[in-house]
């Protein structure tokens, strides 16, 4: 089995200490047996076929490690922070390279980690878009801007390297999320990678092969990067107390989410927050149905478990029928599989009970079940203790007195059951009615606690302008394209809300990890 060490101050370090990460396709197919395996090695055992279901092994280290990592990334930000900006540029331009040279390899990577082939792929050609070259230029132009001249004055905007950015990225997709951190070396600041202590293998080889290798091309300091894996609750305190850390990067759920950006206040540290995400799709009449199913499809990537896909489906009532039938064929078709297997899109349900406990609290309260509903295994065959679930479609009409408390809609929906919400009117003009309906689209917008993606559909000049006016819960806004898509210039991530914190907005995570200054030179 392969193994994978942890990197601290610019060498690789062995703590002597191991976990042990399975193949996830033994894990689905022979879960008792895999576990067997782990426990055996864990008592220093090592059974014949312990190559069958076992990945690789990796270190875990303790708070005296996470310490030696923060004493590294201090050391190298101030290397960092002096080096050309054009440099550092140049830097994130070979992460793009790594990343293009790589990247069946990752795939495959992310797959054993229990990422379903379609969604790897789309993780992969995500991050790729992310730092390619365009984007790189702008930003760095942003970091050191000119901005006006008055007489013998000249006026810059600039940013500055925070210091050392210490990142916690999530357990469901930690590699291609812990990644967008990297801009942070764009900004001149040293990092930490804190991968998740039960899934890290991905994580741990794309910063070492990707950006480390970058670093080391460049001539940069490698312990620009730092990879700690340990007890987060530990290393949470360590970050919070320690005064060389200046900002804290997290993903996870809001509840926990939102009350680390408040310890990260009162220890005067800066939190960067990537939390829940509750993403609305809006269908306007008229507009691109086979576009906006495509788009809807994405929903059921990883069974819903993933905080940027759409969640609720808008839809006007006249655009409803052929949305809806579309959409129900196209579910149907969804392919089960394990995550090595080309076609799969669906993962294992993490959250079983609540789930099912959606499911049954929407069609309580009048939803319509379209297709889906059941417990299945990994061949789609129903069974009540299934692994995974089917992908679930509701229908649910906008004039239901129960719309706003239905869980799906009202709370982050982290299962693949997914509402269609038919936008009616009881006007008979057309100009009213849609003038109506778009009214309600806007007001079921508005209670959405959450403030990720939101994406639209429509072909109409002027409700087109009108969804660009009104929209404004979200870090991004999409219209006619695929809401889960990655565009020039625009940050992957960031949001409003219960998705970023009372500061939250589209992360560009160069400039929040940087802190604006003006300069004013006046020479004689």
């Amino acid at each position: 089995m392969k193994q994978f060490s942890l990197f601290v101050d610019g060498k690789d370090v062995d703590t002597g200490k191991y976990e042990y990460f399975p193949y996830s396709d033994q894990t689905i197919l022979d879960f008792k047996k895999t576990y067997q395996v782990i426990t055996k090695l864990k008592k220093g055992e090592v059974p014949e076929d312990a190559d069958k279901y076992i990945y690789a092994k990796y270190c875990v280290g303790d708070n005296e490690l996470n310490k030696r990592a923060i004493e590294s990334a201090y050391r190298a930000s101030k290397i960092m922070r002096d080096m050309p900006v054009a440099k550092r540029r140049k830097i994130l331009y070979d992460v793009y390279n790594n990343l293009v040279a790589n990247m069946d390899e990752f795939i495959k990577l992310f797959a054993i980690e229990g990422h379903p082939c379609k969604l790897a792929g789309w993780e992969y050609l995500g991050l790729e878009q992310v730092f390619c070259k365009e984007t790189m230029d702008r930003f760095k132009d942003e970091l050191w801007d000119e901005v006006g001249v008055q007489g013998k004055e000249r006026i810059y905007l600039v940013r500055k390297a925070d210091g050392v950015v210490v990142v916690c990225p999530p357990k469901n997709a930690a590699a291609s999320n812990s990644l967008i951190a990297a801009f942070a070396l764009l900004s001149g600041n040293a990092l930490i990678i804190k991968p998740p202590l039960k899934a890290p293998v991905a994580t741990i080889q794309l910063w070492k092969k990707v950006v480390i290798k970058a670093l080391r091309d460049n001539n940069a300091p490698e312990s620009a990067v730092n990879i700690v894996v340990g007890n987060s609750k530990v290393f949470m305190d360590e970050w919070m107390n320690n005064p060389k850390v200046n900002d804290i990067f997290f993903f996870g759920d809001s509840e926990q989410g939102l009350e680390i950006g408040k310890k990260a206040c009162e220890h005067n540290k800066k939190a960067i927050l990537e939390l829940s995400g509750n993403d609305n799709l809006f269908v306007w009449e008229g507009s691109n149905i086979e576009g906006a199913v495509d788009s809807a499809m994405d929903a059921y990537l990883g069974s819903t478990q993933i905080c940027m896909v759409p969640k609720t489906l808008i839809v006007h009532e006249d655009a409803f029928n052929d949305f809806s039938e579309l959409m129900v064929k196209k579910v149907n078709d969804l392919k089960f599989g394990l995550p090595s297997n080309m076609e799969t899109c669906l993962t294992p349900v993490i959250k079983m009970s609540e789930c099912i406990a959606s499911l049954e609290d929407a069609l309580s309260k009048g939803a319509k079940l379209l297709c889906g509903g059941n417990r299945v295994n990994y061949d789609g065959t129903v069974t009540a203790n299934g692994i995974y679930f089917q992908p679930t479609l509701v229908a649910i009409d906008s004039d239901n007195p129960e719309l706003f408390n239905i869980k799906i809609i009202k709370d982050e929906n982290f299962f693949p059951v997914i509402p269609i919400i038919k936008m009616k009117s009881d006007l008979k003009d057309k100009h009213e009615r849609d003038a109506d309906i778009f009214e309600k689209m806007m007001n079921l917008a508005e209670t959405n606690e959450y403030g990720l993606r939101a994406s639209v559909w429509v072909k109409s000049a002027f409700y087109t302008r009108q969804f660009m006016k009104h929209v404004d819960k979200s870090g991004l806004l999409r219209i006619n394209s695929k809401h889960i898509g990655v565009s020039l210039f625009l940050s992957s991530h960031g949001g409003i809300g219960k998705t970023g914190g009372p500061y939250g907005e589209m992360n560009y995570i160069w400039q929040k990890t940087s802190h604006l200054q003006g300069i004013s030179l006046t020479r004689d």
